[in-house]
């Protein structure tokens, strides 16, 4: 992580955010974009989380306890593998974009609305079931339906930018089959797969710290070939519509200079 989190969340010219990535090749792109030469003000921090989910989980548990409150939100970004369409989501984004993309593909911005833990459980064919148990009873869902997201919405679609919003699927191990791909889109109704979201969920609930995950598609779920990924892009396009999103998403935060006597007086909070 880089940066002092010594600014509390909503004090000052605007709120902290905390954003997270596993991989540097993910990271490093938004640092520069977003970092103290940005337009955020404060500038928000940086973590490096790591790669699956005790990864993400162990990183950003650490980087919260000291103080939680020192951050506004916590953003997750990134890429992520789309999964086969098995029924139209509800796109966020112009109605040619559906009708041209029914279902995320390559390059497409998504928004979680839902996190779930995709293969935690018993294993079942592609997929995994609860463990049927009381003693066992974990949470493997977890909802980003907040007023954080559905600010976040309202500022793209002003914005004139596509994108997908729905469920994502936290795995431990990507998947690497069309067969897999449909087995977990199905089972969870999912639009795309990832490694970290679900346990930053968890983290951000335990700490009382809003959660907006934002990732780019760099690959459809299919019969695993690296050959048709399109990662630099989806990094270089995700980075962009941050940069574009996270200055207005701060500028309508309570507290904020843009604000406005409204925001303020409905006590609207991420």
């Amino acid at each position: 992580m880089t940066g002092p989190a010594a600014n509390p969340a909503g004090s000052g010219a605007g709120p902290r955010f905390l954003i997270v990535a596993a991989t540097a090749g993910e990271l490093d792109p938004l640092r520069a974009a977003l970092g103290p030469a940005g337009t955020l003000v404060p500038p928000p921090d940086f973590l490096c989380c790591g790669v699956g989910p005790t990864a993400a989980a162990a990183a950003l548990a650490a980087c919260l306890a000291p103080r939680p409150e020192a951050y506004a939100a916590v953003i997750v970004a990134g890429v992520a593998g789309a999964y086969p369409p098995l029924t139209a989501p509800t796109p966020g984004g112009s109605a040619a974009a559906s009708a041209e993309h029914p279902h995320p593909g390559l390059l497409d911005i998504c928004l979680a609305q839902r996190e779930v833990l995709g293969d935690f459980g018993v294993a079942a064919g592609h997929g995994a079931e609860p463990f049927g148990r009381p003693e066992l009873d974990v949470g493997r869902e977890f909802s980003l339906d907040t007023p954080l997201l559905q600010e976040a919405v309202k500022i793209l679609r002003r914005l004139l930018i596509p994108f997908y919003c729905g469920t994502f699927v936290t795995v431990n191990a990507a998947s690497s089959t069309l067969e897999r791909g449909r087995a977990l889109a199905r089972r969870h109704r999912g639009l795309c797969e990832n490694m970290e979201g679900a346990a930053a969920a968890l983290v951000c609930r335990n700490f009382q710290r809003p959660l907006l995950e934002i990732r780019c598609v760099s690959n459809m779920v299919e019969d695993r070939d690296p050959g048709r990924w399109r990662l630099a892009e989806a990094i270089r396009a995700n980075t962009d519509v941050l940069g574009r999103l996270l200055p207005e998403l701060a500028a309508a935060w309570p507290g904020s200079a843009r604000s406005g006597p409204d925001r303020k007086q409905k006590g609207w909070q991420p």
